[in-house]
């Protein structure tokens, strides 16, 4: 996903690892900047290909990949919750779930991701918001 993302015209991108005592904090932000239309082609591009996305086998584990528009107050149109579950063959709960809420915000798409063995960890929308609110306030929106 972050290929596509960083592949598809970005003019910079930035990759951030954190640790925050903030239950449902964010690991990791991605974040990209485009043209004025890339963006939004390239946010296109991504929504499609997870819808795309089937489950796979490997390793031992199979994986499913899940995700909905993020219509909650505040987040922009282009948002969406993207929810990945890992499962070891011969178990019936997750191994392991990633969450990632992916936003296009003016010229700048943001990933924002959580990973961990928790049955159905919860990325918190909070930090996410933050983190808009900031990509809106420096592009003037």
């Amino acid at each position: 996903m972050w290929g596509l993302l960083n592949q598809k015209g970005a003019q910079a991108a930035v990759a951030q690892t954190f640790d925050s005592a903030e239950p449902g904090s964010p690991q990791v932000t991605l974040l990209a900047s485009h043209s004025a239309t890339g963006a939004a082609t390239t946010f296109a591009q991504l929504r499609a290909a997870v819808a795309a996305c089937p489950s796979d086998s490997y390793g031992g584990r199979k994986a499913t990949v899940r995700y909905e528009d993020l219509d909650s107050a505040g987040f922009p149109e282009d948002t969406i919750h993207i929810r990945m579950t890992f499962i070891e063959e011969g178990s019936d709960e997750p191994a392991e779930v990633m969450d990632r809420i992916v936003a296009r915000v003016g010229v700048c798409i943001v990933d924002m991701l959580q990973m961990g063995p928790e049955s159905y960890p919860r990325l918190s929308e909070g930090p996410v918001l933050r983190q808009i609110e900031r990509l809106r306030a420096a592009q003037g929106l």
